[in-house]
């Protein structure tokens, strides 16, 4: 018999004071489900869009579709942003995990929007099951950076997909064999801009899959925290394992085929975890050839990148690519006065990606801090919803 073990961890971090994440880990209608939601934060309320798209996957009966029901989560947010000023422009990106089936038919799906993550862990080996709805990302798979350049981008967090962001939402889903052994990780981008995939495979892989749901979880939210916390941090790990006929006779909670078990939520992560084991020397030799392969990747990687850029750059001008810059908009601060611009902050090769489209009359000082964020950071915004903010930042 196959068993879910899990475990879900969420805490604010060390810089900001409120938690806009939320995470589901089994407790809705369909015991099989999981899910991590970031809320897109600043004055646009991204605990309240985060904690509505897991509400909606509460409702999800087994067998109901999930994408239908990000889709439906989309609604709502949208829905509540017209219904209340203070929240709007508000979003939340989503990965979500289901698993169905009986023994070899057993099957792991995993749907997503924007840049929080789902990894799976098999064999010792780490690999991604989303890729990041982001600007930085499509770089990435355009060829322009490579994976490694872009955990270090300064604009690595600006998502190109969110719930809340349009009307209709395009979700990815990718499904996948379910083996006994699988480790499967979803998480908040608090946790992958801090940790390196090294280091969260390192931890995931340390005396295989053998090492508690709980104690995984808890050590990565710790590395995060000691990184330096910067963003709230959200992880959900589920394990696949062989239940023994003898501890599946033993209680109520295991049930034919993907018997839930090791529940657990937490608020607040504990001490970190120790390593409590080694790889053996056929693995570790393993990782010491790929090292060397992939050095001598990153290193022919960064004489193409500047290249690739300017590739990138003249394929945008002539693709969609281009449609989808020129519909975003964003705000900034200059001389102290807020700026609407449209495109996106960002340059290759010197050249931007936006131009300015008007001065707001806005003054720095007039916006409260909690306001001055997303401005900041410049987030980006369709051209309706930008119109909204500015309206509410000179009403507020």
């Amino acid at each position: 018999m196959l068993v879910l073990d899990h475990f879900g961890l969420t805490d604010a971090g060390k810089v900001r004071q409120n938690n806009e994440d939320s995470l589901l880990v089994g407790e809705g209608r369909d015991p099989s489900l999981f899910a991590v939601a970031d809320g897109i934060g600043g004055f646009e309320a991204g605990e309240v869009a985060s904690s509505i798209a897991v509400d909606v996957l509460k409702e999800l009966g087994p067998g109901d579709s999930v994408e239908r029901a990000i889709q439906e989560a989309n609604r709502r947010v949208l829905e509540r942003a017209r219904e209340d000023q203070k929240l709007s422009g508000m979003g939340t990106t989503v990965v979500v995990a289901r698993f169905t089936g009986t023994g070899e038919e057993a099957t792991a799906e995993v749907s997503h929007v924007g840049d929080s993550r789902a990894y799976l862990l098999r064999d010792g080996e780490l690999r991604p099951l989303t890729e990041d709805h982001s600007l930085v990302a499509e770089l990435v798979r355009s060829g322009s950076l490579t994976r490694e350049q872009a955990s270090e981008h300064p604009q690595k967090n600006l998502i190109t997909r969110a719930l809340g962001a349009e009307e209709e939402v395009e979700v990815d889903t990718t499904r996948l064999p379910l083996e006994a052994g699988d480790r499967i990780l979803l998480c908040s981008d608090g946790l992958s801009d801090m940790v390196a995939e090294t280091r969260i495979k390192d931890i995931l892989s340390t005396e295989g899959a053998q090492r508690e749901t709980e104690t995984v979880v808890r050590e990565l939210v710790s590395k995060a925290l000691e990184a330096g916390g910067a963003d709230n941090v959200t992880v959900v790990a589920v394990d696949a394992r062989e239940e023994s006929h003898k501890r599946a006779s033993r209680g109520d909670d295991t049930r034919e085929m993907l018997a839930i078990s090791g529940e657990g939520t937490a608020e607040s992560p504990g001490e970190p975890a120790s390593q409590d084991g080694r790889a053996s020397s056929k693995r570790a030799a393993r990782r010491e050839r790929r090292s060397r392969k992939s050095g001598r990747v990153r290193r022919f990687a960064g004489l193409l990148s500047r290249f690739l850029a300017v590739v990138l750059l003249v394929a945008a001008l002539a693709t969609p690519v281009y449609l989808w810059l020129d519909s975003r908009y964003f705000l900034g601060f200059e001389d102290g006065e807020v700026v609407l611009y449209n495109g996106v902050p960002y340059d290759v090769m010197g050249y931007e990606l936006n131009e300015e489209v008007r001065r707001t009359g806005l003054e720095d000082s007039d916006i409260g801090e909690p306001y001055q964020e997303p401005i900041r950071n410049h987030r980006l915004y369709t051209e309706e919803r930008v119109e909204e903010v500015l309206r509410g930042l000179e009403e507020s």
